[in-house]
């Protein structure tokens, strides 16, 4: 943070960087998903281990998806890393509502949980998120 106080233009670039980085290996985890499902459906070898190899690649993009994100909000001035982190609670908040509720409704046999209803998670987690972030840079203004 010292460093930010002494030249704030590279601090900027830092940010921007950072920023950068956590939105390709975003991208990259969501991608993963339908690019391992593809590999699993499409490609003609043993479905065990096509599923194991698209399981690894979406493991091995997610956790580097994971570090970025963490290098980024340390990245970030405090405010920024308050409205961050609760937009992140936010979206995890949604995240754990819907699909528990999804659960409960499955198990009393009122509804079934399928392939599209269970894709829409991450859909539902990104918009819980971007709805924190406004919510949070309107409240902190």
């Amino acid at each position: 943070m010292s460093d930010a106080n002494t030249n704030p233009n590279m601090y900027s670039t830092r940010e921007k960087k950072a920023s950068r980085s956590v939105t390709y290996w975003t991208l990259a985890w969501g991608l993963s998903i339908p690019l391992g499902c593809a590999i699993a459906m499409f490609l003609p070898l043993s479905k065990a281990f096509l599923s194991i190899l698209a399981l690894s690649i979406y493991l091995g993009v997610g956790f580097v998806a994971i570090r970025a994100h963490k290098r980024w909000l340390e990245k970030l001035d405090e405010m920024q890393r308050k409205i961050q982190l609760e937009a992140m609670a936010i979206a995890l908040g949604t995240l754990w509502l819907a699909f528990g509720g999804l659960l409960i409704l499955h198990s009393a046999k009122v509804i079934y949980i399928g392939f599209w209803e269970v894709s829409l998670l991450p859909a539902l987690a990104g918009l819980g998120m971007a709805i924190g972030n406004v919510v949070g840079a309107r409240r902190h203004r």
